[in-house]
């Protein structure tokens, strides 16, 4: 089916070149008549910064700095809908006041290092029941007391009061150190469970991945305290740590729990392409370095290849990298449309990619917010429903909507949208669809109910795919297409 759909679309093109005029027209071949392929016609521009939200038919959004000069920024936490905690890669945690940008730095942190590569603060993450205990979480890179040269992934805890930690606690120290200063992971999650998921790196010694009694390259899942999670999947497995969740991973910075899909994604940095976003399951093996979609630096291949038996795939992958950090699962009513669909923030790509999946299978994957230009660390979703986006360049965005602006989808020129998406098939009948200009195939369409065939058009049937490839169109202008097209041949019949 995707073969496909990829050769309608690209027979729709041609076709559509074919018919050009000299002066850049076009004949409809139903009409006859010359039209002019204007494609800024398609959709209405959009008026202010944001093109790439244009590309993905959000017209009316717009993108505020809540606060600069922050730095090495690198995670965030809600406190309540109006402070943030914010973590600095050098080693500070603030509290943000998101109605006027104004920050205080939170005293009593342990010993950090410092100073290299990924060595620094990392995630935090609040206690579920925050509200009572106060008790936060966060990863750090700990050195070893003795060399001060040699790292390994730490999470500590501890109570916030006002502007300074107490009770401070050492959870979790992914021993052994190491003289590696990448590859730490340190993503931080509860889940809905309860129970605190943590993600460790490889540590850049990438066999460790698929040892069980190692913590590098894996999933955790702990008690609050640090302790193994009851019913953990390797509990009974001689010689595995207990902690251990999942494995097979190389360097993962990114961990979600989405409530409304009881769902746990985690996104990883791939070696020279193959970065990944996957869905954390009990006992998965995500295969690292035994299966990758990325190469060695030198362009050497990988492992045994991209699948292997008892090893869990990708639920998304990117070639080449664009050094996916941090994710989320967007949901709120601000953007409507993107309900369910993952955010995930690009380092060396400088956007965020939005993921659309239909149940857990993705359907698209684009790029936004490029205009950010910056690394992107971390991505929340508001308890409004505006997105926040914190970058490396010191910088904490907001995208929202603009209540200024109509909020009603723009009008759509069916006629354009039937020969960009429609005419590959529906002029030449290929695939067996019923041609424009032959209203006697389609009869036994115009016999169906109007709502039938819109419901046939959305889901799609026999040869044609889903929507019919108009992936961005909304339901209400997928039938006005619907209606362009059997009006039209109404017409010709008479």
């Amino acid at each position: 089916m995707i073969f496909r759909c990829l050769f309608s679309l690209l027979l729709a093109g041609v076709l559509l070149v074919q018919n050009r005029l000299a002066a850049g027209q076009a004949i409809d071949a139903a009409s006859g008549q010359t039209v002019n392929p204007d494609y800024s016609e398609l959709f209405t521009a959009y008026e202010g910064d944001l093109a790439t939200l244009a590309a993905v038919n959000v017209h009316d959004a717009r993108l505020d700095i809540l606060a600069d000069g922050l730095n090495k920024p690198w995670a965030m936490e809600f406190l309540d809908g109006r402070e943030l905690l914010i973590s600095e890669f050098d080693g500070r945690l603030l509290r943000l006041d998101l109605a006027d940008g104004s920050r205080r730095e939170i005293t009593g942190l342990p010993d950090i290092a410092t100073g290299q590569d990924q060595v620094g603060l990392l995630d935090v993450e609040l206690h579920p029941r925050f509200s009572e205990n106060q008790r936060i979480y966060f990863s750090y890179v700990s050195s070893d007391e003795k060399t001060g040269r040699f790292f390994a992934t730490a999470v500590g805890s501890a109570v916030l009061v006002e502007d300074r930690l107490s009770e401070f606690q050492q959870i979790l120290i992914a021993e052994p150190f190491d003289w590696s200063p990448a590859n730490f992971g340190g993503a931080l999650e509860f889940g809905g469970d309860g129970f605190l998921y943590v993600t460790v790196g490889d540590r850049s010694v990438s066999e460790r991945a698929q040892a069980l009694d190692r913590l590098e390259g894996k999933v955790l899942r702990l008690n609050d305290d640090g302790s193994a999670a009851p019913g953990n999947p390797f509990v009974d497995t001689p010689g595995a740590d207990p902690r251990v969740y999942a494995l097979g991973l190389r360097n993962p910075q990114g961990l979600h729990w989405d409530a409304e899909s009881a769902c746990m994604f985690a996104a990883e940095h791939g070696p020279l392409g193959g970065d990944e976003i996957n869905l954390v399951k009990a006992g998965a093996n995500f295969g690292w370095p035994v299966v990758t979609y990325g190469m060695d630096y030198i362009m050497a291949p990988m492992g045994a290849g991209t699948h292997a038996d008892g090893m869990t795939q990708p639920l998304f992958y990117y070639l080449p990298s664009e050094a996916i950090s941090p994710l989320t699962v967007y949901r709120g009513a601000m953007f409507p449309q993107w309900d369910g669909h993952i955010l995930a923030g690009a380092l060396k790509g400088k956007h965020v990619s939005k993921v659309a999946l239909d149940g857990l299978s993705v359907r698209s994957e684009y790029p936004i917010l490029g205009e950010i230009n910056g690394r992107i660390r971390d991505i929340k979703v508001a308890p409004d429903g505006a997105v926040l986006v914190l970058s490396q360049n010191g910088r904490l965005y907001r995208l929202s909507r603009d209540s200024t602006i109509s909020a009603e989808p723009p009008p759509v020129n069916n006629q354009l949208l039937y020969q960009i998406i429609c005419s590959g098939c529906h002029d030449s009948g290929g695939y067996n669809a019923p041609r424009l200009s032959h209203p006697e195939e389609w009869t036994a369409v115009l016999r169906r109910q109007r709502q039938d065939v819109y419901q046939r058009a959305r889901e799609g049937v026999g040869d044609m795919p889903e929507k019919g490839m108009c992936y961005h169109c909304s339901d209400e202008q997928l039938n006005d297409l619907v209606d362009y097209m059997l009006d039209r041949v109404a017409d010709k019949d008479q």
